[in-house]
């Protein structure tokens, strides 16, 4: 096993925990497939390939399509990519869905703004609504990629320092009740 697979399995063990303990949501199957990754537990937490909506209920479409029976709201949506350039650099890029009338409309958002960002599929990370919040921090330390999680910026920022990593201001926000 190369020192690349080893540091992307830790990687990701690690955002799985902090998933668990930030966001309350945790991957069921952190060890999907190459081109697939988990959609959060809260919708079912089952792989489904990058660049998918999760819908709820172990469910996903492609973007831009609504999930089956969606209910209406106030929605929001993060998506998340890490990747390894030609030098072996990790990187990481996220996007934010804010004010979608569905799930699928904030994560079709959030899919987009981070593909446009990096170049990359990306998948969902986190959905709230009705007055639920979601905030991202990323940074660099000296030979990987940090993200940081959760429904308050502080929280977020401090998730993705807790390693002494500098990182960005938060972004995201809150939906409408």
């Amino acid at each position: 096993m190369s020192i690349f697979t080893v540091k992307r399995r830790i990687f990701m063990l690690a955002n799985a925990i902090m998933l668990v303990f930030v966001f309350g949501i945790a991957p069921v199957h952190a060890d999907c497939p190459k081109g697939e990754a988990a959609c959060p537990s809260s919708l079912g937490g089952e792989c489904t390939p990058l660049g998918s909506i999760c819908c709820p209920g172990n469910a996903h479409t492609v973007i831009g399509a609504a999930c089956p029976a969606e209910q209406t709201g106030d929605w929001g949506a993060i998506a998340t990519v890490i990747w390894h350039d030609n030098s072996g650099n990790a990187h990481a890029a996220y996007g934010v869905g804010l004010h979608g009338k569905t799930i699928s409309q904030a994560s079709t958002a959030a899919l987009l703004d981070c593909q446009s960002n990096s170049g990359e599929l990306c998948q969902i990370a986190g959905t709230f609504s009705n007055g639920g919040c979601g905030y991202i921090s990323i940074g660099a330390g000296t030979n990987d990629v940090r993200l940081g999680m959760s429904s308050t910026s502080d929280q977020a920022l401090k998730e993705c320092t807790s390693n002494g990593d500098t990182c960005k201001t938060p972004d995201g926000g809150c939906t409408n009740k």
